[in-house]
């Protein structure tokens, strides 16, 4: 597992039919309004202050964003009313002296969390260092719904290598969850990621999420070690976290290219193929997806070509297992996925794969925003064609939605094959490859084994839910990113401080008939705690899991 210290945010998928996919406590005007008996700060003397007129016209800028572009900015935060109880709350916490640009953070970030989605959000919000972050200098990472010491600086005993966090500050990891899913988290599994590499990693972030922490010079965890004792450690800040050590590895993980992906043999025989895909974010497919040049396309590595030479290595071998390493993949472009189930299935297997949550009654539902239209380059009158009732900016585009309906689903097939070839044509490489079918289902392995874990994400996590779709297996913790979601994010950039992000234009409905698998989809084979420590704490011990379950699937 790699060390992430940055959450990419990404953009989902345009197919119509792919997902990516209480009151809040806000710091109060007094909790960060200047000392009275000091001498007074203002925009003229303090040049990095944003007025309290510029701080206000922000809020109501990104407040008016949110409730035209989100599909439903009030389901998972109490309904309109308090979202506006929320933002007004928010401007009477702007102090009559301005405020700087990460005090002003401060305030939005509960606010937009309160919306419930990953996708809705700030982009790079705090300034931070990559050298020196500030937080726990503890590597954590994720198993069951606990946090453990998975790395640990020079200098720091790595006796603490496996240890469990109980609590920072004295405040217990229960209560640091319920209070990182009140900023922002998909999920359970999302808010213990989020503490991994963000809110107990960055200063910035931890002194959001713990405003017990006053000391900074110090931090003060309790941890309980590998043999059940609970113990309290106290940490000099800050510390640098450039040379972490963490245990060694018995997996040789396989090289992957610029474009993130890589595969192996893990055996003499070929028999078990190894499948990493990092990320989605640069492949050649996705390149022609976008607005880039033929020339410069090219010279990206793709998904297609290596796919390709996966499933024929994979035949001739007679491969029984192929391994899929979705671990940490923050997304992307989720037409990767599609490209690898047609090699594996077949094009039928591809648009079935895709349109089963229609099947279910499930889909996804558009909010036609000028944001929204903007984004696509298309003019309302261009959505309308064909229409027999013209949408209006506001409205909802319910065509891939709630289609439990046989007959309607039926008619839906033949409609939805021609926007998939449409979307197909954009990515040329892989179209070439499809209408000739030669590698259509090439290579169909009796075992499909997909690794994840909470970072698992955006159209990353649509990876593992189609391949789930076709059968695979599903091994280690499950994501962070919920299934019944909102998603296919549009970037916002506030006019008085230049603050930047995303809001959701699509609310996404992959599990219509079982809400918490659209909340947290399980694993079919979840990695405990005791398995990991049996693999003495190796950071691909996911996949040492699979090889030892590969006996008993199908029993």
């Amino acid at each position: 597992m790699k060390l992430r210290v940055v959450m990419l945010l990404v953009l989902l998928s345009m197919m119509p039919w792919i997902s990516a996919c209480g009151e809040l406590l806000l710091p109060t005007a007094t909790s960060i309004a200047p000392d009275p008996s000091a001498t007074a700060i203002t925009p003229t003397n303090r040049p990095a202050i944003f007025s309290q007129q510029q701080l206000v016209e922000d809020a109501r800028q990104l407040a008016q964003i949110i409730e035209h572009t989100h599909p439903d900015p009030y389901q998972r935060g109490g309904g309109r009313i308090a979202f506006h109880r929320r933002l007004q709350q928010l401007l009477e916490a702007i102090p009559e002296g301005g405020m700087t640009r990460d005090e002003f953070i401060g305030l939005l970030r509960p606010f937009i969390g309160a919306v419930g989605d990953s996708h809705t959000d700030i982009w790079n919000d705090y300034e931070v260092s990559q050298t020196s972050p500030g937080g726990v200098p503890l590597l954590f990472e994720v198993v069951e719904q606990s946090l453990y010491v998975a790395g640990v600086p020079q200098g720091v005993d790595q006796e603490l290598i496996g240890a469990t966090l109980v609590s920072v500050e004295g405040v217990p990891l229960a209560e640091l969850v319920e209070r990182q899913e009140r900023i922002r988290a998909e999920n359970e599994y999302n808010a213990l990621d989020i503490l991994t590499f963000e809110s107990l990693w960055y200063r910035p972030y931890m002194q959001d999420l713990i405003p017990e922490w006053q000391d900074t010079s110090q931090v003060t965890v309790d941890l309980q070690l590998p043999g059940g004792e609970i113990q309290v450690f106290s940490f000099d800040m800050p510390q640098q976290m450039t040379n972490l050590h963490t245990p060694p590895t018995q997996v040789k993980v396989p090289a992957t290219n610029a474009a993130g992906l890589g595969y192996s043999f893990s055996d003499p025989q070929n028999s078990i193929a190894y499948l990493r895909v990092e990320h989605m974010k640069n492949y050649r497919e996705r390149c022609e997806n976008g607005s880039d040049s033929p020339e410069h396309c090219a010279s990206i590595p793709s998904a297609t070509e290596i796919f390709r030479a996966l499933v024929v290595e994979m035949r001739a071998a007679g491969t029984e297992t192929l391994v899929v390493d979705l671990r940490d993949n923050e997304g992307g472009d989720s037409a990767m996925a599609e490209i690898l189930i047609y090699y594996l299935f077949g094009k039928d297997a591809v648009l079935s794969a895709m349109m089963d949550s229609l099947a279910e009654g499930g889909g996804d539902i558009r909010r036609l925003s000028n944001l929204y239209l903007e984004s696509i380059g298309m003019t309302l009158d261009q959505v309308n064609q064909g229409r027999a009732v013209p949408l209006q900016v506001g409205d909802y585009d319910f065509s891939f939605d709630f289609t439990d309906d046989a007959d309607k689903f039926q008619a839906l097939i033949p409609h939805a094959s021609a926007l998939y070839e449409g979307h197909l044509s954009e990515m040329p490489t892989f179209h070439a490859e499809y209408q000739v079918g030669t590698y259509a289902g090439h290579h169909t392995p009796e075992r499909i084994l997909v690794l994840v874990t909470p970072g698992t994400f955006s159209a990353g996590a649509t990876f593992m839910r189609l391949l789930y779709r076709t059968g695979a297996t599903l091994v280690g913790t499950p994501s962070g990113q919920a299934h019944n979601c909102f998603g296919n994010g549009k970037y916002w950039r506030l006019d008085q401080t230049g603050i930047e992000g995303t809001v959701s234009s699509t609310y996404y409905i992959d599990f219509p008939n079982d809400p918490q698998m659209g909340r947290v989809l399980p694993v079919h084979y979840p990695l405990t705690y005791q398995q990991l420590a049996s693999y003495g704490f190796d950071p691909n011990a996911e996949f040492l899991y699979a090889l030892e379950l590969l006996p008993h699937l199908g029993e």
